[in-house]
């Protein structure tokens, strides 16, 4: 062994001297480097590749199924639990997805409490943490408790995590398909990780975009010279027409929703909010409705990004304004009037608020003063009752933008209390 080591040490000594050199150099750009593996390995496997994602798919069901399922025995095992004495305990319940993720939100809501406070009360244990999972197993007549909710996710979470990573890898070669993002998203609350929702669905976005502009490509039906924006506009404008079968424009619109409605603006950073809301908007745009409503809440964002950058309340200003014009939907025959004539007040009143952010004060009044007559669909008067914050609002900014034009008294006569 010493003799072929010094036969060949100068090989090894110059693998050593290189791969001195190149460490820093491969640690820096790792994620590129792995980035390049990945797209070799894919098209080396084809992409997409719907058999690959299935497959992995199933695996990861697999390790979920083994946790949910058990012959007799084990099932015998499981009575046990509830039967014996505390320090007895050692068996592991059944998988429920829910009960898990119900116990990560329970844990998150009091993290900044002392543990002995968290032991639940056997009267909590049979009211809030039963599982349908557990209702065989109870014996007749028995009152069945749950498990303790920490234990019980830490007996799961390393399964789930497997699984989760098989739905990570199928997401790679799942394509347009949704069922690898629906699949990341069933696991992904229940252990604690709702970011890995926002990633899955804005990759299934984005892969989804990506395979039909390559397919519009292939066809030249891509005009040369097209900048990043209008690429899109020709991509979002195939998906909405369908023209490839295996791209579903529900599924990439529910792509686009779960990102906004599921996540919510605080994982997000709202410049990449705009982009969906962008994306959302050329999508309903035939639904009058789902139009005005996300038109809404664009603007929405815009007077958030306007505490940064004030142009934003210039944009806020026009969305809100546009977000108002109820005759888009007001003729439809399933339409709910009074909450119409909610949100266009509610929209009117965002924009008179964005003008007085902009110190715009006059023209923020003339849209308060337009809003007088409208103040039944509101207050008392209103159907479905008083809308308080709406008003409360409509007070504090009219004696707001009243005061900054020096009409001192007319604001003061505005009461507090309403």
């Amino acid at each position: 062994m010493n003799q072929i080591f010094r036969e060949n040490l100068k090989y090894i000594l110059a693998v050593l001297i290189v791969w001195a050199i190149t460490f820093p150099w491969i640690l820096r750009n790792k994620d590129t480097i792995l980035a390049k593996i990945t797209l070799t390995y894919n098209s080396f496997f084809g992409y997409p590749n719907p058999r690959i994602a299935h497959q992995l798919i199933a695996k990861g069901d697999a390790v979920l199924d083994g946790r949910r399922e058990g012959g007799t025995d084990f099932l015998q095992t499981i009575n046990q639990f509830f039967t014996a004495e505390e320090n007895t305990k050692g068996t592991i319940l059944p998988l429920d997805l829910a009960l898990m993720e119900k116990a990560c939100l329970y844990f998150r809501s009091k993290e900044h409490v002392e543990d002995h406070f968290l032991e639940l009360t056997w009267r909590e244990k049979a009211s809030d943490w039963g599982s349908p999972l557990f209702q065989r197993m109870a014996p007749q007549g028995e009152l069945l408790l749950g498990p303790n909710p920490k234990e019980y996710w830490n007996s799961h979470i390393e399964a789930v995590l497997t699984a989760l990573d098989y739905y990570k890898r199928a997401l790679r070669f799942s394509g347009p398909e949704l069922i690898a993002p629906k699949k990341i998203e069933s696991v992904a609350w229940a252990s604690c990780r709702p970011s890995e929702i926002l990633l899955a669905y804005k990759t299934h976005m984005v892969e989804t975009e990506t395979y039909v502009l390559k397919k519009l490509a292939d066809l030249e039906k891509v005009p040369s010279g097209l900048s990043a924006v209008q690429k899109r506009s020709v991509v979002l404008s195939s998906i909405k027409r369908s023209d490839f079968s295996e791209v579903s424009a529900n599924d990439y619109l529910e792509s686009l929703l779960r990102q906004i409605l599921l996540t919510g603006m605080k994982n997000f950073s709202p410049r990449e909010m705009d982009d969906i809301y962008e994306r959302i908007l050329y999508f309903v745009g035939a639904d009058e409705r789902e139009y005005l409503k996300f038109k809404f809440r664009r603007a929405e964002l815009y007077f958030q990004l306007g505490k940064e950058d004030n142009t934003y309340y210039q944009k806020a200003s026009i969305e809100f304004k546009e977000s108002s014009n109820i005759q888009l939907a007001s003729e439809l025959e399933d339409i709910n009037l009074p909450a119409l004539l909610v949100h266009e007040f509610e929209s009117k009143l965002k924009q008179a608020e964005s003008l007085y952010k902009l110190k715009e004060y006059n023209k923020s009044l003339t849209i308060l003063d337009s809003l007088k007559p409208k103040l039944r669909n509101v207050d008392e008067r209103s159907v479905g009752g008083k809308k308080d914050d709406i008003l409360k609002n409509y007070h504090n900014l009219n004696r707001s933008v009243l005061r900054k034009l020096g009409r001192y008294e007319e604001a003061d006569e505005i009461p507090f209390n309403e």
